[in-house]
């Protein structure tokens, strides 16, 4: 019985370290593709807007995302991480055609999405139940 108990809170912390774990890398990763679409929106917005730091600064986005899915998809749901990445190439084909205004839109529900799975993902009360 004694080995039963013990096994069973090994087990238990094992979840909740492995929790933690996944949970701070998401944070990473989507705090820097947040931040990195912050820059792409506040470019975007600019009156002399400069078309190569724009098609850098997605082509950043888009690395970095294709760079960090593999293991994201191994804990969050892929049709999350598809809409994620649907919303990274509505963004890019608009900008590869000019379309700046309507691509900002795109890329604030890029970020809602990005922050909805963050917050998904955490290990809340709320998410228990």
């Amino acid at each position: 019985m004694y080995k039963e108990i013990i096994v069973c809170i090994l087990v238990v912390i094992l979840i909740f370290s492995m929790d933690i774990l996944s949970n701070n890398y998401t944070k990473k990763v989507f705090y820097s593709i947040n931040e990195n679409l912050g820059n792409l929106r506040n470019e975007m917005l600019k009156e002399n807007k400069d078309v190569n730091q724009i098609n850098d600064d997605i082509k950043k986005v888009e690395q970095e995302w294709n760079k960090k899915l593999n293991l994201l998809s191994c804990y969050i749901e892929h049709n999350e991480l598809e809409k994620v990445a649907r919303q990274l190439t509505l963004i890019k084909g608009n900008i590869e055609v000019g379309e700046y205004n309507q691509a900002v839109p795109q890329l604030d529900d890029c970020v809602y999405v990005i922050n909805h799975i963050k917050d998904k993902e955490s290990l809340l009360i709320r998410n228990l139940f």
